[in-house]
């Protein structure tokens, strides 16, 4: 993967690599020690702080005037660690006293922007170290300056003050429900005297703050200044192994690309469900759920690079609304699927959908091997039967597809379009899962997800449910057709008369 990376030195590097080219790496090492050397206890502290010697060019903010300056890059950048220099910087020299911290909540600004190892006290002078205050949530240097920790989840307490300086942090996870209001509020909020906005991001696809900034980028380079790279740039300083435990993970996904290269990637103008229509309808879980199902698309291997094992959970409310609540699919051992499924189950569901089309009978076996060893029995059920849950029993639905994936998938997208399905706020695995459904383009021959599939069935299922539900103005029918009847002129009564002395209407 070195084509990735960005041949962007600090000038210490530059430093020792010319001096491994002159004098070899043994040399190096005793020239560098002989230099040290030489200075002062105090020398040396100055020299380890002194960021601008350390700092790859990316990582140092602009010398101009600028409004934002932000770093929209792959994990591992070393954003965290230039924004937290240039703001211990702005306040040793005098230029800000009043910072506005914020990540994506209270502990994590805490734990990563103030206390963490690229934190604001980490990367401190050791004769200017600020102090952490619990109670008041403020960092406090000893020129006065202060830090004070908000959060997005409370947007309404991040007014009231007025910053010289905002670092904005992991703008992408900040929760949907409260971060333009928390966003704008920084943004008026931070107006003393340059009044400047830090931020970072790992990319997100139409995430719509990063899509503002990203504009107001174009628009107005010079005000508005974004770092983009990747994590291969900052590979010196990573821990062995990390780049490629990434790569085993995320390599040739769409994530990846995000999380490993710090692409911004645009809408996939072919999928079939469009992620407005989930943004659209998000909402938190109902308390009751009229039925709660799970779909399953098994594999038949759990070799590296053999399928997931799609397992989505989903219920139906009382709003008649479609809720989808999380997604547990991933690359399982039989025995393995089956107990997560089973696990689900005993949390209160009423059926398990399974496909069978790759592994037939052998499917509901599994589960049933599975079942057995926790005393429960699986009863498999007819298609348009539906069962509501029962002490001890297992519910289960076969179902083998026909047709091209995007036929079977197409009910289901109109579904998400028509508003119909919600997905539940903070649901486990559902920002995988929506990456998925909202970048697939269906193909002549190409297979579909699995975790696509397996929602395929949960949707089908539980919107299946208000077709077979029963029609409250069918008992009104038969009045209509005998008020027709009535209506109509008078006959001569027959002269046969049944021995019953009556018949049906």
């Amino acid at each position: 993967m070195r084509e990735h990376v960005v041949d962007d030195p600090s000038m210490a590097r530059k430093l020792v690599r010319r001096l491994v080219a002159d004098l070899g790496r043994n040399g190096a090492h005793q020239a560098v020690d002989a230099m040290l050397a030489r200075l002062s206890v105090l020398e040396r502290a100055a020299l380890a702080v002194h960021w601008p010697l350390w700092a790859r060019s990316k990582q140092l903010a602009p010398n101009d005037d600028w409004r934002t300056w932000g770093f929209l890059t792959g994990r591992g950048f070393g954003k965290t660690l230039a924004i937290a220099h240039h703001i211990d910087d702005e306040v040793f020299t005098g230029r800000a006293s009043l910072i506005g911290l914020a990540a994506q909540d209270e502990e994590n600004s805490i734990a990563v922007q103030v206390l963490g190892p690229a934190g604001l006290q980490a990367v401190a002078r050791p004769w200017f170290r600020p102090r952490w205050e619990t109670g008041a949530k403020q960092l406090v240097w000893p020129n006065g300056a202060r830090a004070i920790v908000r959060t997005p989840e409370s947007p309404g307490k991040i007014r009231g003050l007025e910053y010289q300086l905002s670092w904005l942090s992991e703008l992408q996870s900040w929760p949907r429900m409260k971060r333009d209001e928390a966003f704008s509020n920084f943004r008026i909020s931070t107006r003393i005297g340059y009044g400047r906005i830090l931020w970072d991001a790992t990319p997100k696809r139409r995430h719509p703050i990063l899509r503002q900034l990203l504009a107001e980028h174009e628009g107005n380079p010079r005000s508005h200044r974004i770092v983009r790279g990747s994590m291969y740039e900052n590979a010196d300083e990573l821990g062995p192994g990390y780049i490629e435990d990434q790569e085993s993970r995320l390599a040739g996904t769409r994530r990846g690309r995000e999380e490993m290269l710090g692409e911004m990637l645009d809408d996939s103008e072919g999928a079939l469900i469009e992620e407005d229509w989930i943004d659209n309808h998000r909402r938190p879980l109902p308390p009751v759920l009229e039925r709660k199902v799970i779909g399953v698309d098994p594999s038949v291997t759990e070799r590296q690079g053999s399928d997931k094992t799609g397992i989505i959970v989903g219920g139906r409310g009382a709003d008649k609304q479609i809720y989808v609540i999380a997604n547990r699919s991933g690359i399982y051992a039989a025995h393995r699927w089956a107990d997560i499924v089973l696990d689900e189950y005993e949390k209160g569901c009423d059926l398990v959908v399974v496909e069978t089309n790759k592994g037939g009978n052998l499917l509901v076996q599994n589960l049933r091997a599975a079942a057995k060893e926790r005393g429960l029995q699986v009863i498999v059920v007819e298609e348009k039967w539906v069962p509501r849950r029962q002490a001890g029993i297992v519910f289960v639905r076969e179902i083998y597809s026909k047709g091209t994936k995007e036929d079977r998938a197409e009910p289901t997208a109109t579904a998400y379009k028509a508003g119909r399905v919600s997905h539940v706020e903070g649901g486990e695995g559902l920002d995988d899962l929506e990456d998925v459904i909202t970048t697939w383009e269906p193909e002549v021959g190409a297979r579909s997800p699995d975790e696509l599939d397996a929602l395929v069935q949960v949707v089908t299922e539980l919107d299946e449910l208000a077709r077979l539900a029963p029609n409250p103005k069918a008992d009104f029918r038969g009045f209509r057709k005998m008020r027709e009847e009535l209506s109509k002129p008078r006959q001569k009564p027959s002269r046969f008369v049944p021995r019953d002395g009556g018949g049906r209407i």
